[in-house]
C-alpha cells in the first residue's frame, strides 16, 4: 500500500528520517538493561527487596534475553516505516506485543526497557498518525499497565522509583510533543503565506502582462498603423491623379509615400527594440540594444559609457531605457549628426544620465523653437522623468550640439502600470 496524499509521504519520510537516533537510543538502553541485570544478583540487599520474576530465568541467560528484547525491538524500529505502509496499527502495535511478552522474563530490567522505550514509541506516534492525541493516550495506558504489573511484582518501593522516571519522561514527551505541533503550525502558515505569494505574483505577472500588451498596441498604433494609414491615404491620392494624367504629382505623392512608409517603419523597429529590451536585466544591455537599432535605422553611431548604475526596478529601467530611446530618436531625425554619447554616473546616491549629440543643437530660449521642440518627443521625456521622480535639463545652443541630462535618485521601487 503507497502512501495516498503528500500527507501521508510526509509522515512516512519523517519515520524514515528518525529510524537512526531511534536505534542509537534503543542500544544505550540494552547496555543499561544489562548492566541493571548483572548487578541485581551481586547484590544481597537488592535480591532480598526485589521479588522473583513473573517466569523463572537463570541469572546466565538474563543478558541473552536483554539482548534478544533489544535487538528485536531494534528490527521493529528499522522495519517500522514498512509496516506503516501496510497498516498504521503495526507501527506501535508490534513493539508493543514484544515489550508485553519480554515483560515476563525481564522482570528485573524491565524499568530500564518500559521507561526508555516509552518516548520512542510516543516519538514515532507522533510523528506517523494524523490523530496523535489519541495514540498517545492509548500508549500511556498501556505503559501505566505495565507499570502496575511491575510494581506487582517487584513491590511498592522499585515502581515508585519507577513512576517518578515515568512521569519526568512524560514531560519531556509532552513538551516535545507540544513543540513540534507548533513547528507544524508555523510551517502550514508558511506554506499558506507561499501560496499566496506564488497566487499574488501570478496577478501581479498577468496584470504586467495585459499592461506591456496594452502599451504594445498603442505603441503600433501610434507608429505601424497610422503610418500605413497615411500610405494607402497617399497612395490613393495619387493613383487619382494618375487617372486625372497628372503624373508628375502623382510621382511626387508616391515620393511622399516612400518617405512616411520608412518613417513608419523604422519608428516600429525602436519601438520592438525596445520591446526586447524590457527582457535584459542590466541598463547597459537595453541601452546597447536601443543603441544598435538607431546604427541602423538612422546611421548614428552611439557610444555608451556608463559607470557605477544603481539597482533599478524592472519599471524604472524601462522607463530610462525610452528616455534614453526617444532622446536618440530626436538626435536622429533633427540633429543632423552621426554621433551621440550615452554617459552615467553616480554620486552621492544622485544618478546623472546624459545623452549628448554634437549636432545643429537650437536655441533654448527661443519659444517658437520649444514649442517645435515640444513635437520632438521632449513632452515625452518630461513625464516620463516626473514618473521616475527626476529631472530633465536640455542644455543646447546652435551649432554645437544638444546635451539632455536625466537627473533621479538612485531608490529601488516600482512603478505603476
Amino acid at each position: 500500500m503507497q502512501p495516498t496524499n503528500e500527507n501521508e509521504a510526509q509522515r512516512l519520510k519523517n519515520l524514515r528520517d528518525i529510524r537512526g537516533p531511534l536505534i542509537i537510543w534503543m542500544i544505550m538502553l540494552g547496555f543499561m538493561a544489562i548492566y541493571v541485570v548483572n548487578s541485581i544478583p551481586n547484590s544481597a540487599s537488592l535480591r532480598s527487596a526485589i521479588r522473583p520474576e513473573l517466569i523463572k530465568v537463570q541469572y546466565p541467560y538474563r543478558p541473552i534475553w536483554v539482548l534478544l528484547a533489544v535487538a528485536t525491538l531494534i528490527g521493529a524500529i528499522w522495519i517500522g516505516p514498512w509496516l506503516y505502509t501496510h497498516h498504521h496499527w503495526l507501527l506501535i502495535g508490534c513493539p508493543m506485543i514484544l515489550i508485553w511478552i519480554y515483560a515476563g522474563f525481564l522482570s528485573r530490567s524491565m524499568p530500564v526497557l518500559m521507561v526508555g522505550t516509552y518516548p520512542i514509541f510516543m516519538i514515532e506516534s507522533i510523528l506517523g498518525y494524523h490523530n496523535s492525541k489519541r495514540v498517545m493516550a492509548c500508549l500511556t495506558i498501556f505503559y501505566s499497565i505495565m507499570w502496575a504489573t511491575y510494581t506487582v511484582i517487584v513491590g511498592w518501593a522499585q515502581g515508585l522509583m519507577v513512576l517518578a522516571s515515568f512521569v519526568f519522561l512524560m514531560a519531556i514527551v509532552f513538551y516535545y510533543w507540544r513543540f513540534y505541533q507548533h513547528q507544524i503550525q508555523e510551517r502550514e502558515r508558511v506554506e499558506n503565506l507561499y501560496a499566496e505569494l506564488q497566487l499574488a505574483y501570478k496577478q501581479v505577472e498577468a496584470s504586467t502582462v495585459r499592461a506591456e500588451r496594452q502599451r504594445v498596441a498603442r505603441e503600433l498604433h501610434d507608429t505601424l498603423t497610422q503610418g500605413l494609414a497615411g500610405v494607402v491615404m497617399q497612395l490613393e491620392a495619387a493613383e487619382g491623379f494618375l487617372e486625372q494624367g497628372n503624373a508628375d504629382r502623382a510621382e511626387e505623392i508616391i515620393t511622399t509615400s516612400m518617405s512616411t512608409a520608412r518613417d513608419a517603419l523604422h519608428e516600429s523597429r525602436i519601438t520592438l527594440t525596445d520591446l526586447r529590451s524590457t527582457t535584459e536585466e542590466s541598463l547597459p544591455a537595453r541601452l546597447q540594444l536601443v543603441a544598435e537599432a538607431i546604427r541602423k535605422n538612422y546611421q548614428v553611431n552611439t557610444t555608451i559609457q556608463l559607470n557605477d548604475i544603481p539597482d533599478y526596478s524592472p519599471s524604472q529601467l524601462t522607463e530610462i531605457t525610452r528616455i534614453v530611446t526617444e532622446s536618440l530618436t530626436n538626435v536622429a531625425k533633427h540633429a543632423q549628426t552621426d554621433q551621440a554619447v550615452i554617459s552615467g554616473t553616480l554620486h552621492d546616491d544622485i544618478f546623472k544620465l546624459k545623452i549628448i549629440d554634437f549636432g545643429t543643437g537650437f536655441d533654448t530660449h527661443d519659444k517658437k523653437t520649444l514649442k517645435k521642440a515640444g513635437h520632438y518627443g521632449l513632452q515625452g521625456i518630461y513625464e516620463r522623468a516626473d514618473r521616475l521622480n527626476g529631472v530633465i535639463t536640455v542644455i543646447s545652443a546652435i551649432g554645437e550640439g544638444t546635451t539632455v541630462t536625466l537627473t533621479l535618485p538612485a531608490d529601488r521601487k516600482e512603478l505603476a502600470e
